[in-house]
């Protein structure tokens, strides 16, 4: 009988939303919203889960809290106007439930599918750093970093943030059939291709 590990997810939400023109998070994306739905597709599969605020950060809890209440912890980066992602991930990984491993997901990336989470979940046994789902040869998200990493996380002084920090790490790749994985919503045009192919 395999193991039973603890499975988080940290997921960063704080960005102006400036390519876009919009606010991301709360753009409406089939019958709930872009973060919405990005959230839904990962509680299933994890014990814990942190929302990183920033912008607009009073309506955006509102709005998660009255979607999916105590699920999960939503916590804030004042500085998210002069920071970058890393700082995010650091004040989700702090807020984080404890776990062996947690799943990395942007809140603009709503397409991501139940079984790239199984397939990953099924490929994790404590041994590789990162496990990363790749689909047509690329890696996409969310990455599954186990949480002896945690520290490094943390205490990262350095540049290039956290693909800095991964780099050089016991990567393995698992193939999936899902293009979700690679489909980050930052403009307009993202958005509105990413709705008409729901359709």
């Amino acid at each position: 009988m395999k193991e039973r590990y603890r499975f988080g997810a940290v997921m960063p939400a704080a960005g102006l939303s400036s390519r876009m023109g919009a606010f991301k998070p709360l753009l409406p994306y089939g019958d709930s919203t872009v973060i919405g739905s990005a959230i839904g597709s990962v509680l299933p599969f994890v014990d814990s889960a942190s929302v990183i605020s920033g912008c607009r950060a009073d309506e955006l809890s509102e709005a998660l809290s009255r979607g999916f209440g105590r699920r999960l912890t939503i916590v804030n980066n004042p500085d998210y106007a002069s920071t970058d992602m890393l700082t995010s991930v650091r004040i989700g990984l702090m807020a984080l439930g404890e776990c062996d491993a947690f799943f990395l997901l942007p809140a603009d990336i709503p397409a991501v599918t139940a079984g790239v989470y199984e397939a990953l979940i099924a490929a994790f046994d404590g041994e590789a750093d990162v496990i990363c789902p790749v689909c047509d040869g690329r890696r996409g998200h969310p990455p599954l970093i186990h949480s002896r990493l945690i520290p490094d996380i943390l205490a990262y002084e350095g540049g290039g943030g956290l693909r800095a920090i991964l780099s050089g790490r016991d990567i393995k790749e698992i193939d999936v059939n899902d293009s979700g994985i690679l489909r980050d919503l930052d403009t307009p045009q993202d958005y509105q291709k990413e709705i008409r192919d729901k359709k």
